[in-house]
């Protein structure tokens, strides 16, 4: 029996995350011997740990977790403050690569998944196992600086398989480093429709119930500023309802930047509309109530909640950005706008959808066929 080692980042919610618990379940089930290592305990906020079948280890604890956050907190005091925040990064890298070595030892696996990409500077010493990494974002997008993308991309010669999770990104992955043709592969994220498809007809609660006999926008997203852009969402919804439209927009999700969401919020002409709602453990009958579910990112990496809105809902708006949006949203399947273009946004809040979405479409985001392609990648 296969040994398997599987790495990632938390069981907080998210998207990654929740795909993380598709593979490590079918993992359980075919009965590898799999043992999964996630590196940040977030104590209450591990929601999804209940979804994994099997129990998970974590590489720094829910004590040390808090200490890093509050030095994370006050690095904006002084310069002094900055160092220690510096230093604080540092230790905690190494800190978590050290525990996942001291792991690897012991467990011996003969796979290694590093599903969230968090391995790449200690890859070379995993000599004894097969060792596969998920790139879960554009590239240029999510490391900025020319010389982190090039040593990045170098890193990732050392794996065995590298897993794209659409199209789109594995054409730029060898557009930026042709040597790694031969080692990659675009694998879309398996997700259980039927399961969304029951979970968006549960009950709300008396207070949800108020709002949701509302017409109202819905986003559901980490808050998160550098990739999600609030600003252009806020701005757009200002906009439309200067023209009419009669809904709210609501939002659902947490993240490390909430109170600079809540800032924005402040700044639109309409924020006694606008209401965060925070984490929710089921977002699917949100979603289906929805008028229109809107994603206004700078980038991506394969965002499923346009696929889970297709199913849904139908009616989809999203940035055109990298990498996803084009190919979930093509042929009519929703409606794309320009990053950045608040005009545009608000137009396609106003308008009524006609939708061309046909079930085949999503033959391909089958999870029977994308886990025998897993397992063709295991057996290699």
């Amino acid at each position: 029996m296969k040994r398997i080692l599987f790495k990632s980042g938390s069981t907080m919610m998210g998207g990654l995350e929740k795909i993380q618990c598709e593979y490590i379940n079918f993992l359980a089930d075919k009965e590898f011997n799999i043992k999964v290592v996630i590196e940040n305990d977030n104590g209450n906020e591990n929601i999804l740990e209940k979804e994994i079948k099997i129990k998970v280890e974590y590489l720094k604890n829910y004590e040390y977790i808090s200490q890093v956050k509050k030095i994370r907190e006050n690095r904006k005091k002084n310069f002094f403050s900055r160092i220690k925040y510096t230093i604080a990064l540092f230790n905690e890298k190494r800190y978590a690569d050290q525990k996942f070595l001291e792991i690897y030892r012991e467990f011996k696996p003969d796979i290694v998944i590093d599903f969230d990409s968090s391995l790449t500077k200690i890859v070379k010493k995993l000599k004894n196992s097969k060792n596969l990494v998920w790139i879960h974002s554009s590239i240029e997008n999510w490391k900025k600086k020319k010389n982190k993308i090039k040593r990045f991309i170098k890193r990732l010669e050392e794996y065995d398989r590298i897993i794209c999770i659409c199209k789109e990104m594995e054409e730029d992955l060898l557009k930026l480093n042709n040597n790694l043709i031969g080692k990659t592969e675009y694998m879309y994220n398996p997700i259980d429709f039927e399961k969304i498809k029951i979970l968006s007809v549960l009950p709300f609660d008396e207070e949800e119930k108020k709002l949701v006999k509302e017409k109202f926008l819905l986003m559901v997203s980490r808050l998160d500023i550098i990739p999600k852009d609030f600003k252009t969402l806020f701005s757009a919804f200002d906009i439309a309802k200067e023209k009419g439209y009669e809904g709210k927009l609501y939002l659902i999700g947490d993240g490390p930047d909430r109170e600079e969401v809540e800032k924005m919020k402040e700044n639109s002409k309409y924020k006694e509309e606008i209401y965060l709602l925070g984490r929710k453990e089921n977002p699917y009958n949100w979603m289906k109530k929805a008028d229109k579910l809107i994603l206004s990112s700078r980038y991506e990496g394969f965002p499923t909640v346009l696929l889970e809105g297709i199913v849904l809902n139908g009616n989809v708006i999203s940035s055109n950005c990298k990498t996803g949006p084009k190919e979930i949203l093509a042929e009519g399947r929703g409606k794309l706008f320009k990053i950045g273009d608040n005009v545009e946004l608000s137009k396609n809040i106003l308008k009524n959808f006609d939708i061309n979405f046909k079930e085949n479409f999503l033959e391909k985001f089958n999870r029977k066929a994308i886990f025998e392609k897993f397992l063709k990648i295991l057996e290699e």
